[in-house]
């Protein structure tokens, strides 16, 4: 396997010379790259991502951070990010924190060993949890993939949680339904109150109460939406429709219901949010309001890449919109659609 001392030898030039073609290319001559750029093709040459790591003082990894890889949103997160990194130099590298804050302040304070040039934060928006990585930003450079649109203290991909809850309820109330129950996230995280308060105002604006018996609350995951709607089901005077804070809850949901003989969307519709695969894959494919998870990933590594290598550049943010999705679940004629 040939070596940098190899090249060098091979194109005529001294091995700082090949190294300032690896990292700095652009302060060579056009003859020199291209006799370092023959050589290289005719070795066959890799360079080593270690020992270059160690010259530049970069890893050329961008650091995903994920609540939960049990709900299959983070999957098709890091997945997109994953795809975006192949035009870029850099590869991502996933960390989940289990939705556990002990895990993330323990990241926190060794940043350092976190072996990355840059972070990805993906609906980590706790007060607590961002106060802290402000004090790091100056380490490493930092973006939010997020919902919060006031927090310009980073480089910024916002997408309106409230606004995408709000669409689904409204669609809820549009085909005719009055009686409508939540599915909801863990209590108390201001995601999930986010996202709470869309549901509320269309259901304010419809003039309807929100009963508190049509309530549920937990962890993104199916066993949640599965329970919310056993929950739903064995009340006197049940919901007819369900909306669901994400695809995960919907799809627990709709299994309970289907499971159970109870006709989707005849006796009960239910909607979800974020528009992962799933739940087009799903039968009865299941409503949703999209995200456009691809576009977000590639601006996210995009301004992720900009800030590593132009560390005195202004934070910037972009604002991305989401789109109702009607399936089967909420209209029984819908078409069949998989491409979102």
């Amino acid at each position: 396997m040939a070596v940098i001392r190899d090249v060098a030898k091979k194109a005529g030039v001294a091995i700082s010379t090949v190294s300032k073609y690896l990292n700095k290319p652009d302060e060579l001559t056009e003859e020199y790259r291209n006799r370092v750029a023959a050589a290289i093709k005719e070795l066959n040459y890799k360079p080593n991502p270690l020992a270059r790591s160690m010259r530049t003082n970069k890893t050329n990894f961008i650091a995903l951070i994920v609540p939960d890889m049990e709900n299959a949103f983070y999957s098709e997160i890091y997945n997109a990010v994953r795809i975006a990194a192949l035009n870029t130099e850099y590869t991502p590298i996933l960390y989940t924190t289990d939705e556990n804050l002990d895990r993330l302040n323990e990241f926190i304070d060794h940043v350092s060993g976190a072996h990355a040039d840059g972070l990805i934060l993906c609906f980590l928006d706790e007060d607590e949890i961002m106060g802290r990585f402000e004090e790091i930003q100056h380490q490493i450079p930092i973006t939010l993939l997020s919902w919060d649109i006031e927090n310009t203290n980073f480089n910024s991909i916002v997408v309106h949680l409230s606004n995408s809850i709000y669409l689904a309820a409204r669609h809820i109330i549009d085909i005719g339904h009055k009686k409508i129950a939540y599915a909801g996230g863990p209590a108390g995280s201001r995601v999930t109150k986010e996202k709470y308060s869309g549901f509320a105002k269309a259901l304010g604006e419809a003039g309807l109460s929100i009963r508190e018996e049509y309530l549920a609350s937990g962890k993104y995951r199916f066993q949640t939406g599965y329970k919310a709607a056993m929950k739903f089901m064995q009340l006197k005077e049940r919901p007819s429709a369900i909306v669901c804070a994400n695809d995960v809850l919907a799809i627990g949901c709709v299994k309970y219901l289907t499971y159970n003989g109870i006709n989707i969307p005849d006796e009960v519709a239910v909607i979800g949010n974020d528009g992962i695969q799933l739940s087009y894959l799903y039968d009865p494919s299941i409503s949703t309001v999209a995200m456009p998870i691809q576009d977000l990933c590639e601006a996210a590594v995009d301004l992720c890449v900009n800030k590593i290598e132009k560390p005195g550049s202004r934070n910037r943010q972009m604002i991305f919109e989401t789109k109702l999705i009607v399936r089967k679940s909420t209209k029984k004629d819908a078409p069949i659609i998989l491409d979102l």
